[in-house]
């Protein structure tokens, strides 16, 4: 298994923190399909056809949250069990901006709202959606039923005012400053 990085090792609140697990075709060989991966290639295919409008939302972070997981470890049996409590945070998109070639995107949640945790530690990695919501000729709203996969969360703020930034790499940190490493793991 090789691991590709966008990463310089040094922590920051830019990232780029992204990386690429490869798997090897012996061990993809292995692997059962329960449930249906999201195609990034399809993903990235719709994207180009379409333009990426930041005010047609929801936007939802999805990920494991920490404070509401729970793990123990068996050291006689090295076993690890746990419990992970996801959740979806729905929201509009407060910034879209670029920086040293990376886009980000960020929401905004509001830490007075009941259920809203207060960390989202581990939520990195999780995935941002955006929901096309659309008003039918008859003002019912509709959605397109399609799923708009825009990019990955990977830092939260400290609470200022009774809100919690949440930091996204976009589409174009995906699929292109990614799409790299996929394409430089190819040729090696």
């Amino acid at each position: 298994m090789r691991v590709k990085l966008a990463w310089d090792g040094n922590i920051s609140e830019w990232g780029p923190d992204l990386a690429l697990l490869e798997l090897p075709n012996s061990v993809v060989s292995t692997i059962e399909a329960h449930k249906s991966f999201l195609n990034l290639v399809q993903q990235k295919e719709m994207l180009a056809e379409e333009t990426l409008s930041p005010q047609i939302g929801p936007w939802v972070v999805t990920g494991m949250v920490g404070e509401l997981s729970q793990f123990s470890h068996q050291s006689e049996t090295k076993i690890v069990k746990a419990t992970a409590g996801a959740r979806a945070l729905f929201s509009g998109l407060d910034q879209v901006y670029q920086k040293d070639g990376y886009d980000y995107m960020e929401l905004i949640a509001d830490a007075d709202l009941r259920d809203v945790p207060q960390s989202f530690a581990g939520v990195s990695g999780g995935g941002l959606w955006q929901i096309r919501l659309f008003k039918d000729k008859s003002e019912r709203i509709t959605w397109d039923e399609k799923m708009h996969f825009r990019g990955v969360a990977f830092w939260q703020s400290a609470i200022t005012d009774r809100q919690r930034r949440i930091r996204c790499h976009g589409p174009q940190s995906i699929y292109e400053k990614a799409w790299e490493l996929r394409k430089l793991s190819k040729s090696d």
